[in-house]
């Protein structure tokens, strides 16, 4: 027995190779029927939907961008998504091209031979994940559910989410899930990012219903990653998303902690950083900063949350990273009062310009961004706020406040920067030996009078 096919016995994952040139297409793909009038639907347009859409323009497919919303698909037709600019490009050339076509009919997702599902599962104050939005989403799709096609639902769920949602509604309509309709999850990558040769070698998470729902998805995502990552089961693929972003929520929360605690011995938390990096085995890489960013670290550990609390199980170490993380904002805030004290200013009299506004470097993602909370925050300490990143012209509107942004940052004559993302094209040489910089990534080394965070 190979090693494989143990591993299918025991029902564990693995990983496998596409090669490093994927091209494969829907029609080569001999468990979705090809005829079809889209290869490719795509429901909800939000952040996700859009880079979905986005990574699939580069395929001669046909696709079909849904949603509900009438003015959102207007914004997408004019091409502004408040992506960034290559994405708003290719999706107006795909449209151009009549590659790309925008609905809010539900009719039209039974002519697509691979529907994904890309909506959002906002987390009210209570912090009980409201899957409206979801559950809504998969009902059309389960409606209009046409045999041969291929669904996939890519948003983060609580473990058995898809089959609750996807599998047992099929049931329901008289189409066997795995012989009529192929049903997988296979959330986003967490990194994901505009840049195309970045996603195609980041390994892309599978789980299909049956063995055939999950070599269906792989062969249909094989055409754009070089490695997929592959499990036995929905469940089991919907926990490993869960694992990594809670392991990623706590690994975030204990490298700021060892951050400030490197700021208060006087250690430079660079070189530990470095020296922490050169052990390639490690699952994620340390890294720290002025918060949780995004929607895996701020939404996705409330999935297994809410879900534990059912079972009178409380997990006790993703809970503290996760309060760790939200209350680190404040003490970016902090610091920069700190250092603009040590300067002999006062923070409500002080000028605060903020660098670098995504989430991630290189992305245009400000889903629940620490440099938003920050700037938030400053500005309610009386502090006088602007910000400058080249994806972003401005304003960016936080309240009722209008956070302009400045092209030329010089501009803004600030009495203190906050370097809090560094892109990889940021040119930082306009910083001068007359100003004072805190360093929210680190990295930095080549900015003068740069002080640690």
């Amino acid at each position: 027995m190979t090693v494989q096919n143990i591993r299918r016995k025991l029902g564990l994952s693995e990983v496998v190779d596409t090669g490093d040139s994927p091209q494969k297409f829907v029609g080569e793909n001999p468990r979705i029927d090809n005829n079809f009038e889209y290869g490719i639907a795509v429901i909800g347009l939000g952040p996700v939907g859009v880079r979905t859409l986005h990574k699939h323009c580069i395929s001669k497919d046909r696709m079909l961008g849904f949603d509900v919303s009438e003015s959102r698909l207007a914004e997408i037709a004019k091409g502004s998504t408040s992506l960034s600019l290559l994405e708003d490009k290719r999706i107006a050339h795909a449209i151009d091209e009549q590659l790309l076509t925008l609905t809010a009919d539900p009719a039209e997702l039974s002519k697509a031979a691979v529907v994904i599902i890309c909506v959002p599962t906002p987390v009210p104050e209570t912090k009980i994940l409201d899957y409206s939005p979801l559950r809504d989403a998969c009902r059309l799709v389960v409606d209009a559910a046409s045999p041969g096609q291929l669904i996939v639902q890519t948003t983060t769920t609580y473990a058995g989410g898809t089959r609750e949602l996807i599998v047992e509604p099929l049931r329901e309509r008289s189409l066997a899930p795995g012989i009529d309709v192929h049903v997988a999850f296979s959330p986003e990558q967490t990194h994901a990012d505009s840049s195309q040769s970045k996603n195609i070698h980041a390994p892309r998470l599978v789980g299909g219903y049956t063995t055939s729902c999950r070599e269906a998805a792989v062969e249909f995502f094989g055409r754009g990653v070089v490695k997929l990552q592959l499990t036995y089961g929905l469940e089991a693929a919907e926990m490993t998303k869960l694992f990594e972003t809670a392991f990623q929520t706590v690994n975030t929360a204990l490298n700021n902690e060892f951050a400030q605690a490197c700021t208060a011995l006087d250690i430079p938390f660079e070189e530990v950083l470095e020296s922490a990096n050169l052990d390639q085995d490690a699952v994620s890489g340390f890294s720290a900063g002025s918060g949780a960013g995004g929607y895996e670290l701020n939404i996705a550990p409330h999935h297994l949350l809410n879900q534990v609390q059912a079972h009178d199980l409380q997990l006790p170490v993703l809970e503290a990273a996760m309060n760790s993380n939200k209350h680190r904002p404040a003490a970016v805030v902090e610091r920069c009062a700190r250092v603009l004290a040590d300067l002999g200013n006062e923070l409500s009299d002080s000028k605060v310009l903020v660098i670098g506004l995504s989430n991630q470097p290189d992305t245009t993602d400000l889903f629940g961004s620490p440099a938003l909370q920050v700037m938030d925050l400053l500005l309610k300490s009386g502090a006088d706020v602007g910000f400058h990143d080249h994806h972003f012209a401005g304003p960016i509107t936080l309240g009722e406040v209008h956070v302009p942004g400045y092209p030329n940052p010089r501009d803004f004559g600030a009495d203190l920067i906050f370097l809090n993302t560094q892109h990889s094209y940021a040119d930082l040489s306009w910083i001068s030996d007359a100003d004072t910089v805190i360093d929210g990534t680190y990295r930095a080394k080549g900015v003068l009078n740069r002080v640690p965070l």
